[in-house]
């Protein structure tokens, strides 16, 4: 399969977080593409190449230019910044109030994302670009007809991200960004197979009716994003009965999930699109540290060799999995069903 490298991802390197009192590494690192890549190249099969790098424009079609702009300015800012000016910035205020104004770049933290676990650093702003630039070639690729399927490996992740705020690690969306530049060719399905709810993509298209979104995940009621991803979110507008959320419980293991699945890809086979865009993310496997899930390994197979009998062009574009030990196995097994 063609793997289009995010080359800029190293760009970005978290800093560590808090848990249970102590500080632990980031758990989306560097480490977690070395790991993928590792796995494929050993599996074989797959070839390497990195993407030309869009255009702000390009994002832009997704993302509000103002958000764009505020990624890039703060980025310039914090390699700019000496001595004891922070090297990163967190955000820490929210809009608030009836007419929430602000201006700025410090006064904007909170404006432009909706968590506290996503900072901008020096480097943000370069990943993140080569991020969209690997899904959006990925996504040409496929509507040229030069490949069937193209996986984008890429970091930091993308399907948290909304059209103006960044949140859940991701700050430019991937699958949004392929699948807006596929719909413009025919109608265009979005998988989200994540262990979190695929909120950016839902939120980006909700009221669209050529682009349908369909999530696969653990219950928002107990797991992050927790303010969306519930079944009765089904679209607005021209986009009513275009979302699908199918969230399970914690504890889900292959049991549970199958017939989860089968109802997902029944909605996409109903939809009838022209392409498919495969948000996928490893930390539905039993060992991830933030997922809540049971599925083994070899199971992810599975997983991918049903999305194949879909028979659609498909952009798959790496999402979470934040165990090193098996992100790159699990990822090997789906691309290995995908292929079949």
């Amino acid at each position: 399969m063609r793997v289009i490298l995010n080359p800029k991802h190293d760009a970005h390197v978290p800093p560590g977080e808090i848990e249970n009192g102590e500080v632990i590494p980031c758990y989306e690192r560097p480490e977690r593409l070395t790991a993928v890549r590792a796995a494929l190249e050993a599996a074989g099969g797959h070839t390497f190449e990195e993407p030309p790098v869009c255009s702000e424009d390009a994002v832009a079609a997704v993302h509000d230019p103002a958000y764009v702009a505020y990624l890039r300015e703060t980025a310039a800012e914090i390699r700019r910044s000496r001595g004891s000016t922070p090297k990163v910035q967190w955000p820490t205020v929210f809009p608030y109030g009836p007419s929430p104004r602000a201006g700025g770049n410090r006064a904007l933290r909170g404006q432009f994302c909706f968590d506290t676990y996503t900072p901008v650093l020096g480097g943000t702003f370069a990943a993140a670009l080569g991020g969209a630039s690997a899904a959006l070639h990925a996504a040409d690729l496929v509507a040229a007809g030069a490949a069937k399927q193209v996986y984008v490996l890429t970091r930091p992740p993308g399907h948290h991200a909304e059209r103006d705020r960044c949140g859940g690690y991701c700050y430019f969306n991937h699958a949004a960004l392929a699948a807006g530049r596929l719909a413009k060719l025919g109608r265009v399905a979005v998988l989200d197979l994540d262990v979190h709810h695929g909120n950016g993509a839902q939120h980006i298209f909700y009221d669209r009716g050529d682009v349908l979104t369909v999530s696969v995940h653990g219950d928002p009621a107990g797991l992050y994003p927790f303010f969306s991803g519930y079944a009765d979110e089904t679209g607005t507008g021209a986009g009513l009965g275009a979302n699908l959320n199918v969230p399970l419980p914690p504890g889900t293991g292959p049991r549970e999930y199958r017939p989860a699945l089968a109802a997902a890809l029944d909605a996409v086979r109903r939809f009838a699109p022209a392409f498919l865009v495969l948000p996928f993310g490893a930390d539905a496997h039993e060992a991830d540290p933030i997922g809540g899930f049971k599925l083994p390994t070899g199971y992810f197979r599975e997983i991918g060799a049903a999305v194949r009998e879909l028979g659609l062009p498909t952009v798959a574009t790496q999402e979470g999995g934040y165990n090193l030990d098996v992100l790159g196995p699990c990822v090997a097994e789906a691309l290995r069903g995908l292929e079949g």
